[in-house]
């Protein structure tokens, strides 16, 4: 028997054991080149790794894989969540594939293309005020403790994407790790996008495990950038007062596996680096049109933090990093609902000229 390209199932002697896998095919992401940016910036190679390609469109799906896996097999009779978004949708999807019922907590300004997904899965969901942009360090830790707790009452898998919550279903991202240190052995670098902390250091875990020593950097919104501020020596610990980003997904204040994430980053070599949203949205534009691949705003915070790095001479022409792309562009489109109202419209007869007109400045 061959062995399966996708699917947690691949690395299943290095995962928590559970009886059989919960799986819609995650995983086995493509890792492509991004040859004109690199030309761009004089960098011998710079590569992209393509977690949109996951089923719900990001990385999240190997947490949800390993954490419906581990609740079934436990006999949990559901599970319970918090969410900006990607989580969300991912358990949603993958607690619906092992008949599992579930509760999400959803941050009440997270984009309607991550809350409209939700409906069709028939879990219960709430919007939650008070969390996301302009929240307070202490918001966000409240409703993880109020959501911990209703896990505990009434015997509900705590499904929070964080290895302070739920460290067993955070080995799923362990693989990514992996398949990197396969895909991309001459790996210098991994630019991962960071709110909580727990890709950073799940990935940093991965990388470890298979002796791959690429330095992991940690990449945030300046607005909201407590584990690159601490990494900089500016901050005492990974927290700040107050969340000031509109980049949904990367709005924790208070990390929960911000210390993780900050021993992890020190352990392979590796920095963080924040940017303004000015910067990412650029980034998001840039890897459209340089290279064709459509990303979430928080996915191009890892492009914009490496043009930061490459500016500020942290990257050598011999480097070889990889940008962790976690989700895709679908999934956060609100910014181009403008433009795409402005696309003129023409009658049959008209297209020729609307092509010719097209033509001339091409």
């Amino acid at each position: 028997m061959s062995t399966p390209t996708h699917g947690l199932a691949r690395y299943a002697a290095d995962l928590p054991a559970v009886d059989r896998f919960v799986t819609l095919g995650e995983g086995g992401t493509p890792v492509i080149a991004l040859d004109r940016l690199a030309s761009r910036l004089g960098l011998g190679r710079l590569s992209a790794k393509l977690e949109t390609a996951n089923p719900t469109g990001s990385y999240k799906d190997r947490v949800a894989a390993m954490t419906v896996s581990l609740a079934r097999h436990q006999g949990y009779r559901g599970w319970v969540a918090t969410s900006s978004g990607n989580a969300g949708l991912a358990m949603a999807a993958f607690g619906t594939r092992a008949g599992l019922p579930g509760f999400l907590c959803v941050v009440s300004t997270a984009p309607q293309e991550k809350r409209v997904p939700l409906v069709p899965y028939g879990i219960g969901v709430v919007a939650v005020d008070g969390v996301g942009d302009g929240a307070s360090a202490t918001s966000g830790t409240g409703l993880m403790a109020h959501v911990a707790a209703a896990a505990e009452r009434h015997g509900l898998f705590l499904a929070i994407t964080a290895n302070a919550h739920n460290p067993l279903g955070m080995r799923g991202i362990d693989t990514l790790g992996y398949e990197l240190a396969e895909q991309v052995p001459d790996m210098t670098h991994a630019y991962a996008p960071t709110g909580g902390g727990g890709l950073a250091a799940s990935l940093a875990r991965g990388l470890a495990t298979r002796s791959q020593q690429a330095a992991v950097v940690v990449c945030q919104p300046l607005g909201c950038a407590p584990i690159a501020r601490h990494l900089a020596g500016e901050l005492d610990q990974p927290v700040v007062g107050g969340c000031d980003t509109l980049i949904s997904g990367l709005q924790l204040p208070a990390p929960p596996d911000g210390q993780l994430a900050v021993d992890a980053v020190r352990a392979s070599g590796g920095w963080g680096t924040a940017v303004d949203d000015a910067a990412i949205l650029r980034a998001q534009q840039l890897l459209a049109t340089a290279e064709g691949v459509f990303v979430e705003p928080a996915a191009a915070t890892s492009l914009a933090a490496l043009l930061d790095d490459h500016e500020r001479g942290r990257l050598r022409g011999d480097d070889h990093p990889v940008l962790i792309l976690t989700g895709a562009g679908w999934k956060d489109q609100s910014r181009f609902a403008a433009p795409a109202a402005r696309i003129p419209t023409a009658q049959v007869d008209d297209v020729p000229q609307a092509i010719a007109d097209w033509a001339r400045h091409v």
